[in-house]
């Protein structure tokens, strides 16, 4: 006889109790929604929606073209964050990034601790801090003796002792020379900030190694990263020929390029074309809209999580993990596929 389709709270709580009884100190990977379709008899919307109910939970997590896993039984109380100096409290990626790590620290019942940079370290910090930003050596090395395990969700190349969760920012610049380079442009200009930010200089270096490979002339304008570093920028590209496309080491200095072209009655991307990188709000709301590499904040948020449940297991045996993310392309309306110009 063919069995019914379990209905959804009854298979809620029969996967609830599955999940509990396989829950180990490590990430376990559950079945694929059509084995445990088979496997309870019920159909593939039904399980989807019992895995959505779990997730929310706190009990399973998606891992971006991983699948679904448990979430490991061991739960760290309190995680901390120290912000770097260098990152404004209104800053996009900090504020997308402290969202979705607030939102899962609460589905498994973790609770999250502001640690002031710039003062003493509270003898009371009894857990992993996750730095966010650059900071010197003397202050992740106060940070680490206070705490013994320190994560960082940016790349410190000079340091194997921390474990790192980062996206590949050579890997950007490079896809964004490639991306212009397929789409047929032969002149660029690359918007860089200072080379003391480590996300401008590997995306510079990468975008300058694709370039130098396939022979394009690259011109380089060096300013703040932000709106006015663009609006200026602007301006100087208005003293010249422009050329076929423009990339920007963050959405900020796109926009205010590209709002400082358009006021001299310059188009994009019929004139020149842009890619700008972090695909903050206002890159879709801007016209035209805004090609450009989003980091996403609950993938990075996910994976450190993972790495964090991991952690005693790893650092016991004296490893330190980096976890390198690949940022996706955001195809819009500011990269032209079709060069006029000769």
């Amino acid at each position: 006889m063919k069995k019914s389709p379990l209905l959804k709270e009854k298979l809620t709580e029969q996967l609830r109790e599955q999940v509990r009884t396989l829950q180990t100190d490590q990430l376990v990977k559950i079945p694929s929604e059509r084995d445990l379709s088979e496997s309870f008899a019920a159909s593939r919307v039904s399980v989807r929606a019992a895995i959505q109910t779990l997730v929310q939970e706190g009990l399973l997590v998606q891992l971006q073209g991983k699948g679904t896993y448990i979430v490991p039984a061991v739960h760290v109380d309190t995680l901390y964050l120290v912000r770097s100096p260098g990152i404004k409290g209104n800053d996009p990626y900090y504020t997308n990034f402290l969202v979705e790590i607030t939102n899962l620290a609460a589905k498994q019942a973790i609770r999250l601790s502001m640690v002031d940079p710039d003062g003493p370290l509270d003898k009371a910090v009894q857990g992993p801090i996750i730095v966010i930003g650059q900071m010197e050596d003397a202050k992740i090395d106060e940070l680490q003796a206070a705490a013994g395990q320190l994560y960082a969700v940016q790349r410190y190349a000079h340091r194997e002792d921390i474990v790192q969760v980062y996206y590949d920012d050579y890997r950007i610049g490079s896809k964004a020379a490639k991306t212009l380079y397929d789409a047929g442009h032969r002149t660029f200009t690359l918007l860089a900030g200072p080379d003391k930010y480590d996300s401008s200089l590997l995306r510079k270096q990468g975008f300058l190694a694709y370039a130098q490979q396939v022979g394009v002339p690259v011109q380089i304008i060096t300013d703040k990263m932000n709106w006015e570093g663009g609006r200026r920028a602007a301006d100087q590209l208005l003293t010249g020929e422009l050329p076929h496309a423009i990339f920007a080491v963050n959405d900020w200095m796109a926009a205010g390029c590209l709002q400082g072209l358009r006021e001299h009655g310059r188009k994009v991307p019929y004139d020149v074309s842009i890619i700008g990188c972090d695909d903050i709000p206002l890159a879709s709301q801007i016209s035209p809209r805004l090609t450009t590499f989003s980091l996403d904040a609950k993938h990075l948020v996910e994976e450190l999580l993972s790495v964090i449940h991991r952690g005693s297991r790893t650092q016991a045996h004296g490893t330190h993990e980096q976890l390198i993310l690949t940022a996706a392309l955001i195809h819009r309306e500011s990269v032209s596929t079709t060069i006029q110009k000769e």
